[in-house]
């Protein structure tokens, strides 16, 4: 009897340590799965081993962060942004896969944090790459550039993402459609969108606007898969609607129109759909 306890009890302790080790390593993936994938919530276990590697003295956060920090390790500023807001700091979504080459294993973490500015929208990404020992080293910090939300467009090789940022100011809501590539950073805009109508100027968006076929597009609320291609949530003035407003100078009160652009990639460009002819954004 003890020794069938003994072995069960050994079975349980190397079936828990292996449960831990495996929750602090980076995620693989299965043969024939995708190296490169979308952005998603961290885990319980991601959350456990990122935050000590950029949140020195972690502690319990308040104000809306998860978690308060006596440093940031490895920040590119001294001042923390200069703002005297306290280092707060919440991770919001993992991106991993091959980010900076076509076969490093790594994770790019979006968050929020105190000591960000308005002009970095309060937040930003942090690169980190897989080490040797099966952990994570800290890369980089990119203060503003927060990839909530993020899709994959390519399983394997070096990594493309369709991302959706936007940015609020003074009345004027700005949001960009584009492809990501990780690591350097380049961010190649597919389509964008200017609502100015909350400005001082409400025929604002009737300035941007270079003839009368073009759609004015006042906002891009969300990025998903569709099928085989991918699909984006926008609002939008139709040219002719839009042409009737400006002429008026009613733009702030021209109709608006919901509906979904599906989007198709071909490995190196994405294409819009030929029906729509948006004018630029500001």
């Amino acid at each position: 009897m003890k020794t069938i306890l003994g072995v069960i009890l050994l079975v349980v302790l190397v079936a828990g340590g292996y449960w831990l080790w495996a929750g602090h390593q980076p995620q693989s993936a299965q043969p024939g799965a995708a190296a490169n994938q979308d952005a998603r919530a961290l885990s319980g276990a991601e959350q456990a081993v990122f935050v000590p590697l950029v949140c020195g003295g972690a502690s319990a956060g308040s104000d809306g962060f998860a978690h308060n920090c006596t440093s940031l390790p490895g920040y590119p500023s001294n001042d923390y942004g200069g703002d005297g807001l306290g280092l707060g700091i919440s991770l919001t979504s993992v991106v991993t896969g091959h980010l900076s080459s076509a076969t490093g294993t790594e994770a790019y973490v979006s968050y929020q944090g105190s000591f960000e500015s308005h002009a970095n929208n309060f937040g930003g990404g942090i690169l980190f790459a897989a080490n040797a020992a099966g952990g994570w080293t800290l890369e980089k910090w990119f203060p503003g550039e927060t990839m909530d939300g993020c899709l994959s467009l390519n399983p394997q090789g070096r990594a493309e993402l369709l991302c959706l940022r936007g940015f609020t100011g003074q009345g004027e809501t700005d949001t960009v459609l584009g492809i990501w590539t990780p690591g350097v950073q380049d961010f190649t805009n597919v389509i964008d969108a200017s609502d100015l109508r909350e400005t001082m100027d409400p025929e604002a968006n009737c300035g941007l606007r270079k003839s009368a076929s073009q759609d004015v597009l006042l906002g891009i609320d969300g990025i998903a898969r569709s099928g085989a291609g991918y699909a984006a949530a926008i609002e939008y003035v139709p040219a002719s609607l839009a042409e009737a407003a400006c002429k008026a100078k009613n733009f702030a009160n021209a109709p608006v129109t919901k509906t979904t652009l599906v989007l198709s990639w071909d490995g190196s460009k994405m294409a819009l759909p030929q029906s729509f002819n948006f004018a630029p954004g500001s």
